[in-house]
């Protein structure tokens, strides 16, 4: 597997760990996620999505693959945790496509693999 860079490894480290300060110190400034069709702008916007979508239910990461290119990191892990898993997948694999600026996450496009 790839050595992930500092940022993708807080991205899930700090979820995992119900640390909300630190998930979004991981991300720049003017950074966007697009979590399937949703596009959430700017660390506020970042800031209420995950309390709604990955700290308020709890959601638990496992990295299972990880490939890097040019500065971009793809990851596949699977997600658990306390939220309707009425007709997802089990086990539930999401792949998270991060784009750096710097040492911080500029983008992360959150879809299935």
């Amino acid at each position: 597997m790839n050595r992930l860079p500092d940022a993708v490894n807080a991205y899930f480290a700090a979820a995992n760990d119900g640390i909300p300060d630190e998930f979004l110190a991981a991300f720049d400034d003017q950074a966007c996620v697009l979590d399937f069709k949703r596009v959430f702008n700017g660390k506020e916007a970042i800031g209420e999505w995950s309390r709604s979508e990955v700290f308020g239910p709890k959601v638990r990461f496992v990295v299972a693959e990880a490939a890097g290119q040019d500065g971009d990191y793809a990851v596949i892990a699977t997600v658990d945790g306390e939220f309707d898993k009425t007709n997802l997948p089990d086990p539930l694999l999401l792949k998270h496509a991060f784009k750096l600026s710097g040492a911080k996450i500029a983008e992360v496009a959150i879809s299935f693999p």
